[in-house]
């Protein structure tokens, strides 16, 4: 036993000696002489293995065939080791990336810009948050009150069908949040005793922490606004992001439905906009092309107006017949 390990330790240090001296005489690369360096010490591993059942055999055999071994194990992997050197070396480049990668992703938390945002029971149910957030327009971390979260909880185990139906929607959309690894949420316990309505605790909490308000509720958004609190409201971004049309332009849309007027057709443009069609009332079912006359930018969003092609001059600037 002790003869393998000395010869074994001579042939490592003859062929990692004769590795310095080639790497050094024929510029052999570093990544080929730690390939090969790495085969000779796992042929040794191996060598050394396979010889302890064979040094208790008695006589020549017992001293020599564990030598022969060490020697057959070292020069089969070092040679495998060299001759696969690049197909190795890709493999544990990939590896050691993945590694570094999973670490970073691990400990470094999500990026934002550092002015966080609150969120209201109402843009939670709404669900719309979600993409939004994923999409990477907002990069800001979300702050989620606990009282928030309380009031959330209370409408998913309401009595009330549709109330229940939401809350729940509502806690499907937090799972979704939590679970995204890019998106930065908090949930902080600070609540205001002295505030019965949530609401107004969310305004009290905007103000301290100095962060900005997302929200579909109108009356909320108002409120928030005259407080000089920082508001993002969805539905103002669904407008904004709204094709934006003009006096003159044509659509061609399908009207489904009578207006106030029983003369006037109604139909949707794709993002739900309504568009009143004057003398629309014949056409309803089938799809016309149309010349917009007005549009109203209201609460709830734009309203246009419009006539059948070719009887803009039939109607007056305010949509009646003349």
């Amino acid at each position: 036993m002790l003869i393998s390990q000395v010869f074994g330790i001579i042939v490592l240090l003859l062929v990692v000696a004769y590795f310095l001296f080639a790497r050094k005489s024929l510029e052999i690369k570093a990544a080929d002489f730690v390939i090969a360096t790495l085969g000779v010490v796992v042929g040794l591993s191996i060598g050394a293995l396979i010889s302890v059942p064979l040094n208790r055999i008695d006589g020549l055999f017992g001293q020599w065939l564990p030598l022969l071994v060490n020697v057959f194990s070292v020069a089969v992997v070092t040679t495998y080791a060299y001759k696969q050197r690049t197909v190795l070396i890709k493999s544990v480049s990939r590896f050691f990336d993945t590694l570094v990668s999973a670490t970073i992703r691990r400990e470094a938390p999500p990026a934002h810009d550092g002015t966080d945002v609150i969120i209201d029971t109402s843009v939670i149910i709404d669900g719309r948050i979600l993409e939004v957030v994923r999409t990477g327009f907002l990069s800001a971390r979300l702050i989620l009150p606990k009282f928030v979260l309380e009031e959330l909880q209370g409408i998913a185990d309401s009595a009330d069908d549709l109330r229940r139906s939401r809350g729940r929607r509502g806690l499907d959309i937090l799972s979704e949040l939590k679970k995204d690894k890019n998106i930065a949420i908090k949930i902080i316990d600070e609540d205001f005793p002295s505030e019965v309505d949530v609401d107004a605790k969310i305004l009290k909490l905007a103000r301290k922490l100095k962060a900005r308000l997302m929200t579909v509720d109108y009356n909320l958004n108002r409120v928030a606004q005259i407080q000089n609190v920082a508001v993002l409201n969805i539905n103002e971004l669904n407008n904004a992001l709204r094709p934006v049309v003009l006096p003159g332009e044509k659509l061609h849309i399908k009207l489904v439905q009578e207006g106030k007027d029983r003369t006037q057709g109604v139909g949707y443009l794709d993002d739900g906009t309504m568009v009143v069609v004057e003398g629309g009332s014949r056409l309803i079912g089938k799809e016309v092309e149309v010349s917009v006359t007005r549009v109203f930018q209201t609460v709830a969003g734009k309203m246009i107006f419009a006539v059948p092609e070719g009887e803009r001059e039939r109607y007056a600037v305010n949509g009646r017949r003349r």
